[in-house]
């Protein structure tokens, strides 16, 4: 049986070995060291961070989005 498709495949969780920023909100985010971020690959190369604040924002929709195509097949 083939595998199944991952729709989240670029996206994972890292603690962070240095300070970094959140592409989200650059001006006011930081992501300090030892703190857990999310990393989202970009298609082109390269990879974005986001603070826990942020990226509970983008989960959360990333959810709701989710759940509207889920309910398409119901």
């Amino acid at each position: 049986m083939p595998q199944i498709k991952r729709l989240l495949k670029d996206a994972t969780v890292e603690i962070a070995a240095a300070a970094r920023i959140c592409h989200r909100n650059r001006a006011n985010h930081r992501i300090t060291k030892g703190e857990s971020c999310l990393v989202v690959k970009q298609p082109e190369g390269g990879k974005r961070n986001y603070c826990s604040e942020c990226a509970n924002e983008i989960l959360d929709q990333a959810a709701d989005d989710l759940e509207s195509l889920r309910s398409s097949f119901a």
